[in-house]
């Protein structure tokens, strides 16, 4: 028994000192996949992180705020926006300044759900869109039935952004990041319906106020419940940017 007991000993230091060699492995790796370093404590930015993080407030008039959130998705076109700006300021859009960055908000009553490969940049065409629920484009019909009512492909949100009463792409109010890491940094619109009742469903952020621009870039979109507003009702929304490095 005191054998036993010895070599159930061993056995247990031999798996403790597997399974921290395999996780001080890993660090290394990770380290190296991220920076080229294999001195994971040898660079500032060992990890970076961009999140994005949505909620809507809605209140008609002379009621109470009723508020959800949702998940979001950040375009890949949009992120490659920002490494591109980051690396080389380069990132073949607007130059980055006070009309020109991810600080304005964009609505949609589009309940077709994104996705993070579609295309969110530029133009509409059938392919991509940097409009707020046209990510991906029009292309296609994006319908069923063995593949009748999907002409054209399934490409696309085949949306619209709303540009009138009072739903038009503006800046929100930004509250910046400060201190050590993790933080996160906020844009925040209220939106008014202004002429006529309007149904809304999705939010994006984006880097202009202009849609169907060359130089629109739709960083990030959410679909929520569909809400109808009538003409006094409010909508504030809230994005939520977490940074997190190291």
């Amino acid at each position: 028994m005191k054998f036993f007991k010895v070599e159930w000993t061993k056995k247990k230091g031999t798996i403790a000192l597997l399974a921290t060699a395999l996780a001080v492995s890993s660090f290394v790796l990770g380290g190296y996949v991220a920076t080229g370093n294999l001195n994971p404590w040898g660079n500032r930015h060992y990890y970076q992180v961009l999140n994005a993080n949505f909620q809507e407030c809605y209140t008609p008039a002379g009621g109470v705020p009723e508020c959800q959130s949702s998940h979001n998705v950040l375009f890949n076109t949009g992120a490659q926006y920002v490494e591109k700006l980051v690396t080389s300021n380069n990132e073949g859009f607007c130059t980055v300044s006070a009309t020109c960055s991810f600080n304005f908000v964009a609505m949609s009553s589009t309940v077709t759900a994104p996705t993070a490969g579609e295309s969110s940049t530029g133009t509409t065409t059938a392919a991509t869109s940097g409009d707020c629920g046209v990510a991906g484009g029009t292309g296609g019909q994006n319908g069923a039935e063995l593949n009748c009512g999907v002409a054209g492909g399934t490409g696309g949100q085949n949306g619209a952004e709303l540009t009138t009463n009072g739903f038009a792409a503006a800046a929100g109010a930004v509250t910046d990041i400060s201190g050590n890491s993790p933080q996160s940094s906020t844009v925040v619109k209220t939106f008014t319906d202004a002429t006529a009742a309007t149904t809304v469903a999705q939010s994006c952020l984006v880097n202009q106020a202009a849609n169907a621009s060359a130089n629109r870039v739709d960083l990030a979109a959410a679909t929520f419940t569909a809400i109808t507003l009538q003409i006094g009702d409010t909508i504030q929304i809230t994005w939520t940017i977490t940074w997190t490095w190291s």
